[in-house]
């Protein structure tokens, strides 16, 4: 995956934040904002910057990827870009956290080639090569000397009636990072690498990002 230079830049402006890599990204809700107005998303930590995107009064799982040096604005996405809305207006919601348990959601991706997976408690992998796979997860384990890690180890179902799904495991892990999906300026705050194995011994090593699922 190609990094864009703009996602990289608005990176660097959450680095000043001493703890961000334990705190983001998180699920937050949109409060203190009156019902016929919005909470705006500008193009820098500013009040003054360019809006580019706007949130509902009552808008709930905005994920929040990092916050800047002044720990006043957050990192969202909008459209098909990063922006930054204010923090005194986004409330963070009661949600596990996703490095400790596995009841938050995660959705993840990758480009060339593009796959997705959906990383619960019944995760379903999608690649071009074939069908669906369902997964039965049988362990998400925060990293025990590292904080920003998470792995997981799944192995697929065979209750499917498509005689085209083989045998096969799947191993990731999970890393609080920046990371880009190489297709647009949309910044995300979980990188993944998954290692997919196949019952006649073939691997598949695969690379994405991960966004929180509402």
């Amino acid at each position: 995956m190609r990094p864009y230079l703009g996602a990289a830049l608005l990176w660097l402006a959450c680095a000043a934040l001493p703890g961000a890599a334990q705190e983001f990204p998180a699920l937050y809700s949109v409060a203190g904002v009156a019902a016929d107005d919005v909470l705006n998303i500008r193009s820098a930590p500013s009040a003054s910057a360019e809006i580019i995107g706007t949130l509902a009064p009552d808008q709930a799982g905005v994920e929040v990827v990092a916050a800047d040096g002044s720990g006043k604005w957050g990192l969202v996405n909008s459209g098909e870009r990063s922006g930054w809305a204010a923090l005194r207006y986004l409330t963070r919601e009661p949600r596990d956290d996703w490095r400790r348990g596995q009841n938050q959601a995660l959705k993840c991706f990758g480009t060339e080639p593009f796959w997705s997976l959906t990383l619960s408690e019944s995760p379903n992998l999608s690649t071009p090569e074939g069908p669906d796979i369902p997964f039965t997860l049988l362990a998400r384990e925060p990293g025990l000397n590292h904080s920003g890690k998470t792995g997981f180890h799944a192995v697929g179902r065979m209750d499917s009636e498509d005689p085209h799904i083989e045998p096969v495991s799947l191993t990731g892990t999970l890393t609080a990072q920046h990371c880009s999906d190489g297709m647009s300026d949309r910044t995300y705050g979980i990188a993944i690498d998954l290692l997919q194995l196949r019952s006649a011994g073939q691997l598949s090593v695969l690379s994405g990002c991960c966004s929180l699922a509402p």
